[in-house]
């Protein structure tokens, strides 16, 4: 009989009175132990932690997530570790699967996704991070902003030793409230300029950075880095597709169909049924009223996300969406025929109009993973 593995929380705060509690609630049922690295506090968030029954230590701000992740890692005692930020919350788990993947010992560390929560308009977006591993010395946090600890994992394990795990974290940081007043832009604009600094042809950095910008909406500076970065990437990364698809997405929020259209059929050499490429630049080809691209792209577009709906019964929510999809595509298909064929008369609508109605209704939708 296994007995259960122990379970360290590790949190690094500053000013959290306003969700550090929910944090800490959501994993309370499943840690043994609470660290908590309070890096200058001007609110009760001390007092809250303490009050949580967490260990409390104090560390000044360096400008580098991970010695402050690392400095927590040095406290935990158990033999795991979660790591949660404060505008974090660990969505519901039976216990008893919890540590089944605990008891796994082939598995080092566990990617969990990180639903971003991105407002009412927007949606969502999801990450995959190793948030859950081994507590081991070796096992250190990397890069001084969006830190992560997987890199050391696979180091030390010959490339494996991780896993993914059913476990879903949902991410408040980015909502616009939230945003301005931690004032995140600022802070973490500053670390990566300072990263750039010393090593100018890091294309995470630029990347991260180019981002950065797009959450200001500063669409021209972004997407600077982001094509600045492109150069320096073999291929191989796993943050590769993000990178095409966030190029081609700000050329979409300048209105350049050119570039959009250029830039979208080199990352559709590469990926053929990438679908989020597919639809940019058929609405690239919209709005330069080529409808006959426009129908190849949306015709191809449908095969791949009726395919898509076809293949999994498994997620409710996604296959009302893909529907919702499949009929608003048909419909702008079937407009961008007409207006090709200028076969108007059995059309009850003004075509044009409605095309728009439907790309806005969608788009947000369908480039949200």
């Amino acid at each position: 009989m296994n007995t259960k593995s122990t379970v360290s929380l590790c949190m690094i705060v500053k000013d959290e009175e306003d969700c550090l509690l929910a944090a800490i609630q959501s994993v309370r049922y499943l840690t043994d132990e609470l660290i908590v690295i309070d890096t200058g506090s001007t609110d009760n968030t001390p007092q809250l932690s303490l009050a949580a029954g967490a260990k409390l230590f104090h560390l000044n701000w360096k400008n580098d997530f991970s010695l402050a992740r690392n400095f927590a890692l040095k406290q935990a005692s158990s033999e795991w570790v979660l790591v949660l930020d404060a505008d974090e919350i660990l969505e519901p788990i039976n216990p008893d699967t919890f540590y089944e993947l605990l008891n796994n010992d082939r598995v080092e560390g566990y990617f969990l996704d990180i639903k971003n929560i991105l407002g009412p308009s927007l949606g969502e977006s999801h990450d995959q991070v190793v948030r859950l591993f081994r507590n081991k010395p070796i096992y250190q946090f990397e890069s001084a902003i969006h830190e992560q600890v997987a890199p050391s994992i696979l180091r030390a394990n010959n490339g494996s030793g991780l896993a993914t795990a059913p476990l879903t974290l949902s991410h408040y940081g980015y909502l616009n409230d939230r945003l301005q007043a931690k004032d995140k832009f600022s802070r973490n604009s500053n670390i990566l300029i300072k990263e750039l600094d010393r090593n100018p042809d890091n294309p995470f950095l630029l990347f991260c950075l180019g981002l950065e910008y797009y959450q200001q909406d500063s669409i021209t500076e972004g997407l600077q880095y982001l094509t600045k970065a492109l150069p320096h990437m073999s291929g191989n990364e796993g943050y590769f597709e993000d990178v095409l698809l966030n190029i081609a997405l700000g050329y979409l929020r300048l209105e350049d169909t050119i570039k959009l259209i250029d830039f979208s059929s080199k990352a559709l050499s590469m990926y053929p049924d990438q679908s989020d490429f597919l639809f940019l630049r058929g609405t690239a080809y919209l709005f330069q009223a080529n409808y006959h691209k426009v129908a190849e792209d949306f015709k191809h577009l449908l095969k791949i996300l009726e395919g898509r709906t076809s293949e999994s019964n498994s997620d409710n929510v996604k296959n009302i969406a893909n529907n919702y999809l499949i009929l608003a595509l048909k419909e702008i298909h079937l407009c961008s025929l007409a207006i090709e064929q200028q076969d108007m008369e059995h059309m009850h609508f003004n075509a044009k109009h409605k095309i728009n109605c439907a790309l806005k209704e969608i788009l947000l939708l369908f480039i949200t993973p």
